[in-house]
């Protein structure tokens, strides 16, 4: 019992120490080619951008103010890390009164994309839908399945084997919900189609998905346990053909929302527990590679936390990301909004901020991380005005360095930092190049083996920073303004 006192005084200690919240870069809404637009899903490019996916709805309103759609396609945009709109794609069915609704998006790995959703013909009749273009926006192929009533994607991963592997929900004709994984080749040809079953359990929906780097699935989501008599979040481990390898219930948890798997085993699940229906708390557990349980934390918002996604950022640090509900008074909604923190792999809350709009709301459907480090969240923006529509939402909360360069050496082309004294004892002064014109930056600084220690937003030419607390060794700097990066390396006496 007294460890369990402590464990709960030392995180409440945690979550009011006041720490450097992370800035945000910045957040837009885009307007798209019909009426009502919905963010859904959000993958990274190549080429450093974002590409930004979802449900671009045409239709009228009656007398009443009820809204019927009339024709619903496909919307992307591409947007750079500093929020630039490079282009915009509307993918068409071609088929008047037709309503394709995006749910996933990947790359194809040749510039082009995979678009998975649902279709509802003329007649109401719904199946899910697969689209493949390339990199201009140009139909290659459109395929569907139906495999019983109201099926939905929730996921879509590019196999690293080939092929994409497809995840989601259908009702069956009694009544119940299951989860199911599916398999197509480069050209939609089905593969293989399973529902996620394992001895004890059956899963009522797929959350999240992440692929490991030996092709096996990672799938969580809700589930029925002991023969329908109970349900609760589960994480389950497939190979690349589908067949089970584990799966672990977890009782006390409604439902998995988000995978992020390390390279060294452990895995971050972003979960909701059955009393957090009421409390509503950004929750994160952390298991083992066998999906045992470790540590369960709860970072609460201040107001009604909804939706978890959940991103590693750096060897030691995960980021979470969701929305928050303000209520008033009256118990109805007054503003939605996004909350972003960062935790290390003890669970200790690093830093933490809500991004609260003032003249629109916010819901969130996924997060991406750019190759220059850069976190992304894609959602709705709906104004606070009467009659005002929903919009494509983007924001991009936070730069990290990018997890591949952490332990690699600045090239001997990169523009170098100014740092002296170098080697230091107790402080040393970071300085971008004379030629460089002042814009407001983040500088990091990550030690030997990749770790960052220090992150501060720098709006001035150099920086003063307090080395007395390091251990001795060598500790690189990063230094990010605008477009560009500097770089350099001090050594700690």
């Amino acid at each position: 019992m007294k460890n369990h006192l402590l464990k709960f005084r030392v995180l409440i200690l945690l979550l009011f120490v006041v720490m450097e919240s992370p800035a945000q870069e910045w957040a837009n809404a885009w307007a798209g080619p019909y009426l009502k637009q919905s963010g859904r899903d959000i993958t990274a490019l190549p080429n450093g951008n974002f590409m930004a996916a979802g449900r671009a709805i045409e239709g009228t309103y009656d007398a009443l103010g009820f809204f019927t759609p009339n024709e619903a396609d496909i919307f992307l945009v591409e947007i750079t890390p500093q929020g630039d709109t490079v282009r915009s794609i509307l993918v068409r069915n071609g088929e008047p009164g037709a309503l394709e609704l995006l749910s996933a998006l990947t790359p194809t790995g040749d510039n082009g994309f995979i678009l998975a959703g649902q279709l509802e013909d003329e007649t109401g009749g719904e199946g899910l839908l697969v689209i493949r273009i390339d990199d201009a926006g140009n139909k290659i192929w459109e395929t569907t399945f139906d495999f019983e009533a109201r099926e939905d994607f929730r996921e879509a991963i590019r196999a690293s084997g080939g092929g994409f592997v497809l995840l989601g929900n259908y009702r069956g004709s009694t009544g119940n919900s299951t989860g199911f994984a599916m398999k197509i080749d480069e050209d939609g040809n089905l593969l293989w189609q399973l529902p996620l079953e394992w001895p004890s359990g059956r899963a009522l929906s797929v959350q999240a998905a992440q692929e490991l780097p030996n092709g096996d699935l990672l799938i969580g989501g809700s589930a029925a346990f002991s023969g329908g008599a109970a349900e609760g979040g589960y994480l389950m481990k497939t190979d690349k053909d589908g067949e089970l390898i584990w799966a672990r219930e977890y009782e006390g948890v409604s439902f998995v929302d988000a995978i992020a798997a390390t390279p060294g085993g452990s895995i971050y699940l972003g979960v909701f527990s059955d009393f957090n229906f009421i409390t509503s708390e950004y929750q994160v557990m952390k298991t083992d590679a066998e999906g045992n349980a470790l540590w369960l934390n709860n970072y609460p918002s201040g107001n009604f936390d909804l939706n978890i996604f959940l991103k590693r950022v750096a060897p030691d640090m995960v980021a979470f990301v969701g929305n928050s509900l303000a209520y008033s008074d009256e118990f109805e909604v007054e503003d939605a909004f996004t909350y972003f923190g960062v935790v290390d792999t003890m669970g200790n809350l690093l830093s933490s901020a809500a991004y609260a709009p003032a003249e629109s709301s916010e819901t969130l459907f996924n997060i991406a991380q750019a190759t220059d480090g850069c976190l992304a969240a894609v959602g709705t923006s709906t104004d606070t005005v009467a009659g005002s529509e929903p919009r494509l939402f983007c924001t991009v909360l936070q730069c990290f360095e990018p997890l591949a360069a952490l332990n690699t050496r600045p090239s001997a082309t990169t523009t170098k930092l100014s740092i002296s004294p170098n080697p230091t004892v107790n402080r040393c002064i970071v300085a971008l190049p004379e030629s460089v014109r002042l814009t407001k930056g983040r500088l990091s600084i990550f030690d030997d083996s990749g770790r960052m220690i220090h992150s501060i937003t720098a709006g001035q030419g150099q920086v003063e920073i307090s080395t007395a607390g390091w251990a001795p060794g060598l500790y690189h700097v990063l230094w990010r303004t605008g477009r560009k990066a500097f770089s350099g390396r001090v050594l700690k006496w």
